[in-house]
């Protein structure tokens, strides 16, 4: 065999194998919701939110970790949310360990939209992936009711006002009076706990809506207690609603861990987590977080307020032009 035909064999063979090697280190990364993602609805029910990692073969990785976020919906075009500060923000941000291939939390969503989950995952091996899923949460069937039969009343208001106010003389000014008199009128804790002997730490910094707040828990490290790997359970409760709005149950953190929260509201919340040591008793820690509220921007006032004002105007214009053309009438 000639020794060029000979070379060529060697470096196909070499990159057959080397390939192959590669397309073995390759990660897979699914994303599920329980219930699936056409039931969801925000603010609803916790969702339990779960991401498999799977090697080339199907198989769940050994180890490692993923660090997640989750960006909420940009702005709605005319109509906001229920909470026009979180749109178009980062919601959450932490990082979970993989066990058999698999991380877990729960979430409430609080807006509709479409959403965004980005996955950074990293096995015990050095493999490498990342991945991004977009999904809806559609709005609650009982909003949109509501809103238009809120809209239907409106509108009504404006065509009974228009009739009953209308004379074959009434000017621009009995008009404006009437629009004016049924327009709709629009009108933080520092949060390190002092722990009393070997008990837990929880840091949560201030906390304002429009933007995430930084939360640390975190164990003493006397006789290296801290350097133990714990089993953490961490829930953030809606005080008001009494909602699970985020909780993670029994992850393997060593000493410490960390996340970014969007509190959604100006309202109160209680942080508690549980830590399970080996060969200690559970430590548990719990806070009460108030949440600064922010108002929201005035574009979604006037927006919301001109739609309002638009649906009485055409109602007192119909309702005018109905009672004219009834007295013009022979």
């Amino acid at each position: 065999m000639p020794l060029r035909n000979f070379v060529s064999l060697l470096f196909l063979a070499l990159g057959a194998l080397f390939g192959s090697a590669l397309g073995a280190e390759e990660l897979n990364v699914h994303f599920k919701t329980t219930p699936r993602l056409e039931l969801l609805r925000p603010f609803a029910d916790p969702i339990d939110l779960s991401l498999l990692v799977t090697g080339t073969d199907g198989r769940p990785v050994e180890g490692g970790s993923v660090a997640i976020r989750v960006d909420a919906p940009a702005p709605g075009v005319f109509f906001s949310t229920d909470y026009p500060l979180v749109e178009g923000t980062r919601l959450t941000e932490l990082s979970l360990p993989l066990r058999q291939g698999t991380a877990g939390w729960k979430y409430l969503f609080p807006v509709r939209g479409e959403y965004r989950l980005t996955a950074d995952v990293i096995s015990d091996d050095g493999r490498k992936a990342s991945k991004a899923f977009t999904f809806t949460v559609r709005e609650n069937r009982r909003k949109w009711l509501a809103l238009g039969a809120f809209s239907a009343g409106l509108f009504a208001l404006g065509f009974v006002a228009g009739r009953i106010f209308t004379r074959p003389r009434a000017n621009a000014i009995s008009l404006i009076a009437v629009s004016a008199l049924f327009a709709p009128t629009i009108g933080n804790v520092s949060a390190q706990q002092p722990a009393p002997g070997n008990a837990a730490v929880l840091e949560i910094a201030p906390a304002t809506v429009g933007g995430p707040t930084d939360l640390r828990w975190s164990l003493p490290r006397e006789g290296g207690a801290g350097d133990r790997f714990v089993a953490l359970s961490l829930t953030i409760t809606h005080l008001e609603k009494q909602k699970i709005v985020f909780a993670i149950e029994k992850i393997p953190v060593a000493g410490e861990w960390s996340m970014k929260f969007h509190f959604p509201d100006g309202a109160e919340y209680r942080v508690a987590a549980v830590g399970n040591a080996p060969g200690r008793a559970p430590v548990r820690t719990e806070q009460v977080v108030s949440v600064t509220g922010v108002e929201p921007p005035a574009g979604t006032m006037l927006r919301a307020l001109a739609y309002f004002l638009g649906l009485i105007a055409l109602g007192l214009g119909l309702g005018r032009w109905s009672k004219r053309r009834m007295a013009s009438r022979p």
